[in-house]
This record gives C-alpha cells, structure tokens and sequence, in this order.
C-alpha cells in the first residue's frame, strides 16, 4: 500500500513540475540524434568521448550556421513579408473566390475576420516574428538543453545503467532486450522522418516555385517537408497552406493543380520512397495514430504533438513483446515472411504440404519398425 501511495505522490509532483522538462525533453532528442555519430568517431578515430562529442557539436554548430547564411536571410524575409501581408492576402483570396464563383461578399471585413480568427489558432503574428527576441531571453532554458544533451551523451552507459536499477534482477535481460529492439525502432524512425522532411522539402521547392512561381515559395516548402513529421493532420495543413497562396497570388485554376502536385508527391512518398528506402517502422493504424497526435498536442502542445508518434510506438513495442498478438499463436504462416513465396495469413502450398506428409509418413514407417524390431526377439524365444 506505501508503495503505491508513494508512486501516486510521485507522479503527481511530477505532473505539477511539468512545465520544467521540456528543455530536458528537447535535450534527450538531440541526445539522442547526436550518439550514433559519437561513437562512430570514438570507435573508429580511439578518440576519448569527450572530444568525439566536441568534434560533433562543433561540426553540428558549423552545419548550422553554414545553411542559415545561405537560407537563413530568403526564408526570414519570406516570413515577414508573409506575416505583414496576411490581410492583403487574404482579400485577394476573397475576392478570386467571389469571382469566380459569384459571392456577394464583404471582402475587406471578411478578410479581417478571417485574419482574426487565424491569430487566435495560430498565435499573435508578432510574437511568431518576434521568436528570436522570445529565445534570446530564454537563454536557460537553451543552456539547460545544450548542457543536458552533453551529460547524457557522455554518460549514456551510467544513466541506462541507472534506470536499470530500479528492475529487478531476474527481468534485467529481458529489459535490456526490449530497450534494444525500440532503440532500433526508433533509430529508424527518427532517420526516416529526417529523410522524408529534406526529400519533401526539396520537391515542394521545385514545382513551387519553377512551376507556380510562389512568392513564397521557399518558405512554404520547408514548413510543408516539417509538416510531414506530423501525420495525416501536417500534410494537409501543408497543402491548405500552398492552395491559399497560390489561388491570392494566381486565381482559383492553380488550386487544383497545387493539389495534385502535393498528392502525386505524397503518392510517390507512400509507395515508392518509405517502402524501399525507409520501411514502415512504425507499423501503428492510422487512427491510433490521429489518436497520439491530438494526446500529444494536448498534453504537450507542438512537442507533445513531435514526439505522439515514437512514444505510441513505443508502448506498442513494449505491448508486443509482453502479450504477443494471438493472430501469431493462431496461425504461424501469419509471422514468417521467409517459410516460402506465399503471403501472410495463407496456408502454405501445396508442395510444403507435400513434404509434410512425406515426413510425417516417414516417422510412422520408423515408429512401427522400431516396435517390430523391439517385439521380434520376445517371439523368437
């Protein structure tokens, strides 16, 4: 009873310190980016830790700063002008649509409710212009989340070990199992997810902005490949968002060819690049995972919302390993892929079968001379 009592007490203060971990959170994400590369340069170059994780921030830092004086400046004063010019921008939406289809409508007023009412979803636009200035004074919360990130990659060994602690000897190794298979999981994951960003990011440029010629364009296609982190929910959001510039900055005839761009990309995505390239890691249903997003856009807002997906992957991970499906004790053809050319859940063909009843009469003909051989020397005596 003391113990549940002091779990309870635990979880609780936890809850109400919440708004503390988000850096420590965002800390064990690069963390977590960041180790393969470290132990690929100590393994290979036998450099201490310590200097493996210096050479990799130092090299991450000059990644960073390289592809912001190139992109940096092109996206910056995309997004102001986009911010400053959200109302005209919206009027010319307003008024193609009213054309082409024939509305009587307000375009001014409607224009500035509609502007409205995308600041109360989406925030102030002056404190998304303005979020350098709010990082700038949040330089705690970045020192915290650099210097975690740093701990945990030199003592990644002591704090595994340090969690592994609180289990008890006998379920050690199977613990250390599991957390080996969701590592790969989620390594996976995580690389897939940063490959499907740069791919999007890098098509959503191209017919943009030397199709369409967006004004935005750049822009646009970086927040579309971000989105693409988000599922089902962040690909549409992306293509609304190409669609609404495109019809203010063109008409209503790009509408449907922006659209089809988008689906023919996310076509190719689908059926062509994760299966061959990536794989479906995160083998989740559509609707458990619309079910993690919005859980994890209200429990953690947009960071809740990143991390929805690898976390419901992982407690399916830990519920696999502990109540394996029934279909795999049912019908064992459903499990192996490499038994023969036929498909999941099928019997097997009928030269397998063939084969099985060879064998199993090959044993009936050992058993009975095996009886015979034991019973002939009784009938001689």
């Amino acid at each position: 009873m003391f113990k549940w009592l002091a779990i309870f007490v635990l979880l609780w203060f936890i809850w109400l310190i919440r708004e503390v971990f988000p850096p420590f959170i965002v800390g064990g994400i690069i963390a977590y980016l960041l180790l393969p590369f470290v132990n690929w340069v100590d393994s290979t170059f036998k450099l201490p830790k310590k200097i493996a994780v210096a050479l990799i921030y130092i090299g991450t830092f000059a990644s960073l700063v390289t592809l912001s004086n190139f992109f940096g400046g092109h996206i910056m004063d995309q997004a102001t002008n986009l911010v400053t010019q959200r109302h005209e921008i919206m009027a010319n939406l307003l008024d193609q649509l009213s054309q082409s289809y024939g509305w009587s409508i307000d375009v001014e007023e409607t224009a500035t409710e509609l502007v409205a009412d995308l600041e109360g979803w989406f925030g102030k636009p002056g404190e998304i212009m303005h979020m350098g200035e709010i990082l700038s004074k949040s330089l705690l919360s970045v020192l915290v989340c650099m210097v975690s990130s740093i701990y945990l990659i030199i003592d990644s060994e002591r704090v595994g070990l340090f969690f592994l602690r609180f289990v008890p000897p006998d379920r050690r190794s199977t613990v250390v199992q599991l957390s080996g298979q969701m590592n790969v999981m989620l390594s996976k994951y995580i690389r897939g997810q940063i490959f499907l960003v740069m791919l999007m990011s890098c098509v959503a440029y191209i017919f943009l902005h030397f199709v369409f010629q967006l004004k935005y364009a750049l822009l646009i296609a970086i927040l579309s490949g971000t989105l693409e982190i988000i599922p089902v929910l962040g690909p549409l959001m992306a293509i609304g968002m190409a669609v609404i510039v495109g019809v203010a900055q063109h008409g209503t005839q790009v509408a449907i060819p922006i659209f089809l761009c988008y689906w023919v990309a996310r076509l190719v995505e689908d059926y062509l690049v994760i299966p061959r390239f990536i794989g479906h890691v995160v083998e989740l249903h559509p609707l458990a995972i619309i079910l993690a997003v919005l859980c994890g856009e209200v429990t953690a807002g947009a960071l809740g919302m990143l991390i929805a997906i690898p976390v419901a992957a992982a407690i399916k991970e830990i519920l696999d390993f502990c109540y394996p499906p029934a279909a795999s004790e049912i019908n064992p053809w459903a499990v192996k892929d490499e038994a023969g050319p036929h498909q999941k859940g099928e019997p097997p063909p009928p030269a397998l079968e063939s084969q099985e009843e060879t064998i199993s009469t090959h044993q009936t003909q050992t058993q009975t001379q095996t009886v015979d051989a034991k019973s002939s020397p009784k009938g001689a005596s």
